[in-house]
């Protein structure tokens, strides 16, 4: 039996505000990289324990995309997505992790599809660029 495909690359894509995202294939490999979408209900869903265990499974990073700032159709789902992200980028510094693993970005549902898979190319070419995370390198039993 084949082994599952562990993603190096997931993007979490605010399903509510950016239709467009249907669009994306769910899977794709990019310069090596295996890259996951996933559509979530709202972006302000995402939370700092998710994050975290997103980040745990994957190789490179995770990037979430939300609507711009008064677009939400759930009043502050964005808001409070970004907040999250920049408090993860917090915790990820005192840990020892770069915090540019996980990106916050921001789409209109008024802008072309080609300017969301750009969006969404360019963050899998940046958060390959950092490499393996740390968390990866780690074996189970080895520890810190």
């Amino acid at each position: 039996m084949a082994e599952p495909v562990v993603p190096d690359v997931v993007i979490n894509i605010c399903e509510n505000c950016i239709p467009e995202a249907r669009h994306l294939p769910r899977q794709w490999t990019q310069d090596g990289v295996h890259v996951l979408v996933r559509e979530v209900p709202c972006s302000g869903k995402t939370n700092s324990q998710y994050l975290l265990h997103t980040l745990e499974g994957v190789t490179h990073g995770v990037c979430t995309i939300a609507c711009r700032q008064g677009e939400c159709r759930l009043a502050q789902g964005n808001t409070r997505a970004e907040v999250r992200i920049r408090t993860m980028h917090r915790l990820m510094e005192e840990i020892g992790l770069e915090p540019e693993r996980a990106e916050f970005l921001q789409f209109s549902r008024e802008d072309e599809f080609e300017n969301l898979e750009r969006l969404v190319r360019g963050s899998v070419k940046r958060l390959r660029r950092l490499g393996p995370s740390a968390l990866q390198t780690v074996q189970p039993g080895q520890g810190h």
